[in-house]
């Protein structure tokens, strides 16, 4: 299997990128695209479908490709994949119980293939529906077993936290669930999910929740152990403007595994803080703090390390990270980048999502927070 990725500010750069692209012969079957909710979603779908090139899309936080990052931009990867091999589902959840829907379409996957590989995107209409994609993650695993390979992310719309959309060659939502179903009989789909996060203090545990909000850890107001790590003294006049920064729960599961939960905000009635996916009492975490920059070259060297022990070679590498990487890292997070894809030396596409799905190293398939998720395919 073949891969390019190309990159553009407008639907006319994208256009003289992929002639020039296919100029040699080749002939993708498939586009991974990644665009702004600011650029032209139409005319991108309209340029591709008339190749009749079949689209995977998701809008942005900010767009990957290869090493590059883009704001407001278009990032595409290109597979001349076997359509016998891959097969994209789409759904509208509007006015329906969204792991109703995934169900329905995960026993359609199984319908395709046997042995199908699940690459997820998923659109919401208001930020407090970022959580959905946790439930869409559990579905999949609910019909299709636990040892499902699952990765992806949530569509993004820079920053406006208004609504995002994913889209195919017939389809665009807001509320909408897209799967790109691979067949792992004849592809190989491999990834590795890294926050390079790093927890501090004592082992604490969650025992009053409701939803996505603590309300107690170790028998105590949460926002006001929270308050107190952090160093705060708050009065409840003080919770109405004091905003929680930089502040994450490294939660611990039974099987060693450990995923991130960023902290949302607080209730100053209820002394609660919310975080963005499902906790539950009994739940354990440590308190962490934004990777520093050592992670840049721990990232690189978990990546020589997988292909060595996991994927020797790779045709393409698809990207899912955290928006609030770009935060943390600034203009060094192409560094992060770099530093996976000289590993295999490949085409690379992706975006900085809102939530990224994927599975946990030496656990389950989890929804994550501030987390690179990376993915190599190839044909066998």
């Amino acid at each position: 299997m073949k891969a390019k990725s190309i990159k553009g500010k407008s639907t006319e750069e994208i256009s003289a990128a992929l002639t020039e692209s296919m100029a040699d012969g080749f002939q993708p079957t498939l586009a991974l695209v990644f665009i702004s909710v600011k650029q032209d979603r139409s005319s991108i779908i309209s340029l591709l479908d008339k190749k009749n090139i079949q689209i995977f899309g998701a809008t942005t936080g900010g767009e990957i490709s290869g090493s590059d990052i883009s704001h407001e931009g278009i990032s595409v990867l290109l597979l001349d994949m076997d359509p016998a091999n891959f097969k994209i589902l789409f759904d509208d959840y509007a006015g329906r119980e969204v792991a109703e829907v995934t169900e329905v379409m995960t026993k359609q996957a199984l319908t395709h293939f046997s042995k199908p590989a699940f690459i997820l995107c998923n659109s919401i209409e208001k930020p407090q529906d970022i959580g959905l994609g946790e439930i869409i993650l559990q579905s999949v695993s609910h019909v299709a077993g636990n040892d499902v390979t699952i990765w992806g992310g949530g569509a993004g719309d820079d920053l406006i936290y208004k609504d995002t959309f994913v889209f195919n060659n017939t389809n665009n939502s807001n509320q909408g669930i897209l799967m790109l179903l691979l067949n792992e009989d004849k592809i190989l789909v491999k990834g590795l999910a890294a926050s390079g996060m790093k927890p501090m203090g004592t082992e604490k545990v969650i025992t009053k929740s409701e939803g996505s909000w603590i309300l107690e850890i170790d028998n105590q107001p949460a926002a006001d152990v929270v308050t107190k790590y952090m160093g705060e003294s708050l009065s409840p006049e003080d919770f109405k403007d004091f905003k929680i920064k930089n502040i994450f729960l490294n939660l611990l599961r039974e099987d060693s595994s450990s995923i991130i939960r960023t902290t949302l905000g607080f209730n100053m009635d209820t002394k609660g803080i919310t975080v963005s996916g499902k906790i539950k009492p009994g739940d354990k975490f440590r308190f962490t703090f934004l990777p520093d920059f050592d992670v840049l070259t721990e990232v690189s060297k978990d990546a020589k390390q997988f292909q060595q022990t996991e994927m020797p070679e790779a045709d393409a590498l698809v990207m899912f990270s955290c928006i609030g990487r770009i935060n943390a890292f600034g203009p060094m997070t192409s560094e992060e980048l770099q530093g996976i894809q000289t590993v295999y030396n490949v085409p690379m596409a992706g975006f900085f999502s809102y939530g990224e799905y994927g599975r946990a190293t030496g656990g389950n398939n989890e929804f994550h927070n501030m987390t690179c998720c990376w993915v190599a395919i190839k044909e066998k």
